[in-house]
């Protein structure tokens, strides 16, 4: 029987003593994850054995103090405002941050916090990739703009100053949105740390326990394996949005052109009327390949939004299982905490309860991909006969143009323009032809994977 909530009092951050920040790291290694559960108003409920040792704080010092207890002053107020924007509207959110430990020392973190009933869940991992650097440089320059403005406004409207500063600084890195940032980011340390552990030969079944359900080692593994093929997801998602603009472009280009040879048409003499319906023809084509393009272009951005989503959504699945064994292994280990708002088994079905919706989230995006892909080669398909009947009317046209007496300069110059646009076109389709065929196979992956995925979460449902 799992214990309810225990009633501890909630405690204010002037009853401790504020530490004096130090250059001293408060160190830990990158297999080592850890976690925190507070409620809506950010009070601590429970805090696992890695996260006090880091912290420095004893668990009756965490215990119903508020988390900002180990907010670094390096870290920007408008970082943070974003970071609760997300959560206030119920959804994850993923960030760098810098915190504070109870000697002084300090640690970085890339955190995902969860919402969850009426808490957050917070899971930590150690940083090292590329883009924790570019991260840092960020916040170091929002922090100084964030101090300049607050000595010409009040706190708040600095601190809303500074979010449009780092949200500008974001999209001149080619980050649309801080939510397309904290994916980009999220998935970069998960590859950099899936490195490292690979390096020095760790894996999973060190946390397996006599007390761990026996689903949920299977379910990390295979989270593990979507995980690698990741990287050939977003090759695919790369490349098409890559693309993606051009194949816009080319619509309106050819379009255009065949608006230049109608206008043209209509200045030839009747004896000329072949031409004429050689640029009529060119006009119907031009329309008829607008909308396979514009379909195209849909089929591209959904695709994108679908890969994304199911990205983080397996990054997320997979820290919060990984979490889950390694508290587990605290327990079976004889770690206990009596200060805490909840007893280590509560804390346990939190974390277990708030995997499950996520891995049911993952199998209908994993269903949804194959038709995605299908709909992608398809439109590949009907580009590629698009592209043949352009050429076919260049062809006709110029084979027209030089049977005519008359002069025809600009209609010559229409038909060359219209073939290199078909040329450059067959360039991008062949690259994005080849990124599509080449990758045909992850659907069968992750459709293989869904189905051991499917069977293994009804066993922790029921569990």
């Amino acid at each position: 029987m799992v214990e309810t909530k225990l009633h501890r009092n909630k405690k204010k951050i002037k009853d401790l003593k504020q530490p004096e920040p130090t250059d001293q790291e408060s160190a830990f290694l990158y297999h080592e994850l850890f976690f925190s559960i507070t409620d809506q108003k950010s009070f601590i409920e429970y805090g696992n054995e890695i996260f006090r040792r880091i912290s420095k704080y004893s668990e009756s010092d965490l215990a119903g103090q508020l988390h900002k207890v180990i907010r670094h002053p390096d870290m920007p107020r408008s970082i943070f405002n974003i970071f609760w924007t997300f959560l206030k509207n119920n959804r994850p959110v993923a960030a760098y941050v810098k915190n504070l430990a109870k000697d002084g020392s300090y640690y970085w973190v890339m955190t995902l916090a969860l919402p969850w009933a009426n808490s957050y869940q917070s899971i930590r991992l150690k940083p090292g990739s590329e883009v924790f650097e570019t991260a840092k440089k960020l916040y170091a320059e929002t922090l100084q703009y964030e101090k300049k403005m607050e000595q010409q406004m009040d706190k708040q409207s600095a601190m809303e100053a500074a979010e449009v500063f780092a949200l500008d600084a974001l999209n001149k890195l080619g980050f649309e949105s801080y939510e397309a940032f904290m994916v980009y980011a999220l998935q970069a340390e998960m590859c950099h740390r899936e490195d490292v552990l690979k390096s020095e030969h760790r894996t999973l079944d060190v946390y397996d326990t006599s007390i761990t359900p026996n689903s949920l080692l299977p379910i990390a593994n295979n989270l593990t394996k979507v995980c690698h093929s990741l990287h050939n997801l977003s090759t695919i998602e790369q490349a098409l949005d890559k693309h993606a603009e051009y194949i816009l472009n080319l619509a309106q280009s050819i379009l255009l052109l065949s608006l230049n040879a109608q206008i043209g048409s209509t200045k030839l003499d009747k004896s000329d009327i072949s031409l004429s319906v050689v640029a009529e023809k060119m006009g119907e084509q031009s329309q008829k390949g607008e909308l396979q393009l514009q379909i195209m272009r849909e089929n591209i951005k959904e695709l994108n939004t679908l890969a994304s989503k199911l990205n983080f959504d397996i990054i997320v699945a997979k820290l919060q299982v990984e979490m889950i064994l390694m508290f587990y292994k605290e327990i079976d280990d004889g770690i206990s905490s009596e200060a805490f708002m909840y007893r280590e088994e509560h804390a346990i079905v939190q974390l277990i309860d708030a995997l499950k919706p996520r891995i049911k989230q993952i199998l209908e995006e994993i269903g949804a991909l194959p038709e995605c892909l299908s709909e992608i080669v398809y439109g590949v398909q009907n580009i590629e006969k698009f592209l043949m009947v352009l050429r076919f009317i260049h062809t006709t046209g110029k084979v027209e143009i030089s049977r005519m007496k008359s002069n025809f300069e600009s209609f010559g110059t229409t038909f060359d323009e219209l073939i290199r646009e078909v040329e450059s076109t067959e360039v991008h389709l062949k690259q994005l032809s080849d990124v599509v065929y080449n990758n045909k196979d992850i659907a069968i992956l992750y459709t293989n994977i869904s189905e051991r995925l499917t069977q293994l979460n009804e066993h922790l449902i029921h569990a």
